[in-house]
């Protein structure tokens, strides 16, 4: 007898028929806490359910002319869990105008404002205002590593490059 191929998302779908999301009931895996350190802050959020990533919001216009990198302002501090980190990343939405936005790590002892460092590849200058997404955060497990120091087996594998295109 044949079977009906499995759609994606019907594991963990929580809509109901009539396409009305249910709320996420799963207990959370780890708790972040973020304070709001100017009145134009942001509080993160996913802009869909099931998003992967919380949007970052600009606290302060900025001008980011083309060639130039500079920080721009979350107006958040934020309080990690030990063992989780936060990572910032870029938005599609960006990179397809020439704005990169450049990787980064919130550990958890930092408790200084969130800035998120961007760098204009673009022609034209790109102006950031208040509550604009400038990029968007995941939280991470960070795994406990014991680091050693040793000789390091060899390889079949070439240097760097060397899988080609």
């Amino acid at each position: 007898m044949p079977t009906a191929p499995l759609k994606l998302g019907t594991m963990t779908d929580t809509s109901l028929p009539d396409g009305t999301r249910l709320p996420d009931t799963r207990s959370p895996d780890t708790r972040l806490i973020v304070q709001r350190l100017t009145p134009a802050a942001q509080m993160p959020r996913k802009a869909h359910p099931g998003d992967a990533c919380f949007d970052l919001f600009a606290a302060r216009a900025a001008e980011v002319l083309p060639g130039q990198r500079t920080a721009l302002c979350t107006g958040l501090a934020m309080q990690i869990e030990e063992g989780w980190e936060v990572q910032v990343r870029g938005r599609s939405g960006l990179a397809a105008r020439g704005v990169q936005v450049h990787f980064g790590t919130v550990d958890f002892l930092y408790r200084l404002e969130v800035k998120v460092l961007v760098t204009n590849a673009g022609s034209e200058p790109w102006l950031v205002a208040v509550g604009d997404r400038i990029a968007q955060v995941q939280l991470a497990r960070v795994p406990h590593v014991e680091l050693l120091e040793g000789v390091v087996e060899g390889s079949e594998r070439g240097g760097f490059g060397s899988s080609g295109r």
